[in-house]
């Protein structure tokens, strides 16, 4: 039986990067997506499976989860890469910044693992955070999505503390070449090292 995979965020630099590893590895994967459909040929193959998806509220994200959920049963990987940066000086954010990031990087990552580890043969989760994860420092422009991704953290720590027999990992690159959004310190990275990075981390100790 072919492997599966449900990536969120997939339409995106690194999204994109990651279906082309999986799908180059044999596995199946399920693509999430906004608006945005990728038209590259080689994304557009008989193991990939795009799911149109708004995230914008609970009652969609559940939508998803159960229209889906005959396809997600056997699914036993699970990516949640979705998640738009606000970049925005510190003195121009209001409340509903910090709401908002915290929505998009936390909330689905929550929503789409409970409902996976309740109703699908999950063995792998890796969520995507970014390289300055665990790091207390200022941030200048992306203050409210820094503080969603720890939080993100935080919540993969406690999945892997109460669910043993799923494996939980973080992986937090640092700036992706090809970014709308730069670092001006540190490496960066291609997205395709990246998906490198989490196919290796994900799949370490998976029977074939």
């Amino acid at each position: 039986m072919d492997r599966q995979v449900l990536i969120t965020g997939a339409s995106g630099l690194l999204g994109k990067a990651l279906v082309r590893r999986f799908l180059k590895e044999g596995f199946v994967v399920y693509a999430q997506y906004h608006k945005n459909l990728p038209g590259d040929r080689d994304l557009n193959t008989g193991k990939c499976l795009w799911l149109r998806a708004d995230f914008s509220s609970f009652d969609s994200i559940r939508d998803f989860l159960v229209e889906n959920s005959l396809r997600f049963k056997r699914c036993r990987c699970l990516i949640n890469n979705y998640g738009p940066i606000t970049d925005k000086a510190v003195t121009d954010l209001t409340a509903d910044d910090f709401l908002s990031d915290f929505y998009n990087n936390v909330i689905p990552a929550f929503e789409i693992t409970n409902f996976f580890i309740k109703h699908t043969d999950l063995e792998s989760v890796v969520n995507i955070g970014f390289g300055d994860v665990g790091r207390v420092k200022p941030y200048k422009r992306i203050l409210t999505y820094a503080a969603a991704k720890n939080a993100l953290q935080l919540m993969t720590e406690s999945f892997a503390a109460r669910y043993g027999a799923v494996r939980f990992h973080m992986v937090s690159p640092t700036t992706l070449t090809g970014a709308n959004v730069i670092s001006q310190k540190g490496e960066h990275v291609s997205p395709e090292s990246v998906a490198g990075e989490v196919f290796d981390v994900m799949t370490k100790g998976m029977p074939g």
